[in-house]
C-alpha cells in the first residue's frame, strides 16, 4: 500500500485490504471480496456502526468475554500447564497490551514468541453471540480484541 511491499500491519485489517482489491499472495477470489463488503461498511463508518449497536440495544459478546489467561511477554518462558486447563492456556501481548498470539500447548518452552499460534481468530466486543458462535464452529478459541489488537478477554459461549 503507498509503494509500501512488506506490510505487516493494516489498521483497517486484512477485510478492508481485500475489498479494497489490494494485491494478496494468492490473490483473494470474487466470492472472497463480496463476503467481505459487509466488514468494509462497517469500517467506513465506526461512529455510525456504534450508535446503531447502542440505539438497538443488541446484546454483545462483551457481556460474555472472560479474562482469566496468563499473560506472557514475547520473551517470557512458558510454563507447565496442567492437562485439564483451558484453551488457550496464555496470551502473548507485547508492551501496550497488544495480543501477539496465544500458547496452545501444555510443555513448557523457552520463549512465549516460539511456541505461540501467531494467528489466533480474533473478533470485537460488540459482535453478537450469534455471529460468534457461528465463527467457534471453525475455531477453537475466539480472543476478543479492540480495533488496534489490544487484548480484552476471550469470548465463553452463553451454554
Amino acid at each position: 500500500m503507498l509503494g509500501f511491499t512488506d506490510v505487516r500491519h493494516y489498521f483497517r485489517g486484512n477485510t478492508d485490504w481485500i475489498v479494497r482489491g489490494l494485491p494478496t499472495d494468492p490473490p483473494a477470489p470474487l466470492s472472497e471480496r463480496i463476503r467481505a463488503l459487509r466488514y468494509f461498511v462497517n469500517n467506513l463508518a465506526p461512529g455510525l456502526r456504534s450508535f446503531w449497536i447502542h440505539y438497538l440495544d443488541r446484546v454483545r459478546i462483551d457481556e460474555f468475554m472472560r479474562d482469566d489467561l496468563v499473560r506472557l511477554g514475547p520473551e517470557d518462558s512458558t510454563p507447565q500447564a496442567p492437562p485439564d486447563s483451558p484453551t488457550p492456556r496464555a496470551v502473548v501481548l507485547n508492551s501496550e497490551g497488544v495480543l501477539l498470539g496465544t500458547i496452545e500447548r501444555s510443555d513448557p518452552a523457552p520463549r512465549a514468541l516460539d511456541a505461540m499460534n501467531p494467528n489466533p481468530q480474533t473478533i470485537r466486543p460488540d459482535m453478537t453471540p450469534k455471529l460468534a458462535t457461528h465463527l467457534l464452529k471453525s475455531n477453537p478459541y475466539l480472543m476478543v480484541t479492540t480495533a488496534k489488537g489490544r487484548y480484552l478477554g476471550r469470548y465463553i459461549p452463553n451454554d
